[in-house]
């Protein structure tokens, strides 16, 4: 199940509007409807207001999970926006994640990276389509209203000079989400609320060491992809469909004492041997016969064809496959992976990136017709429509 349509509807805290619509469960056959998004934005402006000047009234409370399970809160997560190098501090940058048009930005005043609602609150214009002004301020591109750090709006060239403040006005502010550069990649709390302006000390991001580790280099990339977060999180998972969607381009390790076995056909073939050693509603650890996977929910998957026990041993050989699962909208999902490894590590200055990029791309497009397929005939058979 798609977790965009998971998302709890009635909040009397103030989702921005693609979160409202992505939240929608799949079957609604109105989520495309152009008037109907029109007409809510214009009903999210009437109402929005910045957490920096207000608090809001409290959540309400979601119903409880079936059978008396605990449920999973897809906003009371991190989720991962892009990597660092893939943001000019000179510019804003607009992204979509679970169902939030959110910018990214540097205030150059405060040194820190920013997430904003990416609408400005005069007429919902993106502000990932304005600039960066003179005095280090989110300047909108349709008006030139501007925006500081906490997402007071700070200057409306329109307003009389002599006339009242009207900037001050808190629906002149914009929504500011919690955000931090982790493993150098930057990560936002999709909630503005002021009560989780504090988030990061409560519950911070999933770190993964290796990419910290001067030891280590790591190599970065992002995809979209016109499936799921769910299809993408599921396919990941799945090592029985690589040497047949990926034949030619991902060789197995062989085996020791059977070097001739790589095609797993129906004469030469065999169960993949997998188990769960940790499981819980945060993730999962799945040691397997070579190797290891670790999920951490609901972003975060890391594999090693090293076991986990070298983990502990500083001049072992290590590659980790890490990659960040975003949820975009209902049939649509990013990807952004890193690759550290503490082998081979003098290639690193003398390879250029986009070699890099060339051969995961190789490997997301051997499959990315099927799973887009699988993902309209699932949808047709069932009835639904996104």
């Amino acid at each position: 199940m798609d977790p965009l349509s998971l998302l709890p509807l009635a909040r009397a805290t103030r989702p921005s509007l693609p979160l409202a619509a992505a939240a929608a469960p799949l079957r609604s056959r109105n989520l495309s409807g152009g008037a109907r998004i029109a007409q809510s934005r214009w009903r999210r402006a009437a109402r929005l207001s910045a957490s920096a000047v207000a608090a809001e009234t409290p959540r309400t409370e979601e119903p409880p999970s079936p059978s008396g399970q605990e449920r999973f809160d897809w906003l009371d997560q991190w989720y991962p926006f892009a990597p660092m190098c893939d943001l000019d501090p000179g510019a804003p940058h607009g992204k979509t994640v679970l169902g939030l048009s959110v910018v990214a930005w540097y205030d150059r005043g405060a040194g820190e990276w920013r997430v904003f609602d990416d609408a400005c609150p005069h007429r919902l214009a993106p502000l990932s389509e304005g600039r960066i002004d003179d005095k280090g301020r989110l300047q909108c591109v349709y008006h030139g209203w501007c925006f500081d750090g906490a997402g007071a709006c700070k200057f409306i060239p329109q307003a009389p000079a002599l006339g009242p403040p009207v900037h001050k006005n808190s629906k002149a502010c914009v929504a500011s989400y919690p955000c931090v550069v982790q493993n150098n990649i930057l990560w936002f709390y999709p909630r503005a609320e002021p009560e989780h302006k504090d988030v990061l000390q409560r519950k911070p991001p999933p770190l993964v060491p290796e990419i910290d580790d001067p030891e280590f280099v790591t190599v970065y990339g992002t995809r979209d992809l016109p499936y799921g977060y769910d299809v993408l999180v599921e396919n990941l998972f799945d090592p029985a469909h690589v040497p047949y969607a990926h034949k030619g381009i991902m060789r197995g390790i062989r085996k020791k004492e059977d070097p001739g076995r790589v095609d797993y056909d129906k004469e030469g073939g065999g169960p993949i041997k997998m188990k769960i050693s940790e499981a819980n509603i945060q993730g999962f650890v799945s040691p397997q016969e070579r190797g290891y996977f670790q999920f951490i929910a609901p972003a975060t998957l890391v594999g090693s064809p090293f076991p986990q026990e070298a983990k502990g041993k500083k001049k072992a050989p290590r590659i980790l496959l890490v990659f960040f699962c975003v949820p975009v909208t209902p049939g649509r999902s990013r990807v952004i992976w890193a690759f550290p490894r503490n082998v081979g590590v003098w290639l690193h200055n003398f390879t250029p990136r986009w070699l890099y990029h060339v051969g995961q791309n190789l490997i997301l497009d051997s499959d990315i017709f099927l799973l887009h397929v699988e993902v309209t005939q699932v949808l047709f058979l069932s009835g639904t429509t996104i």
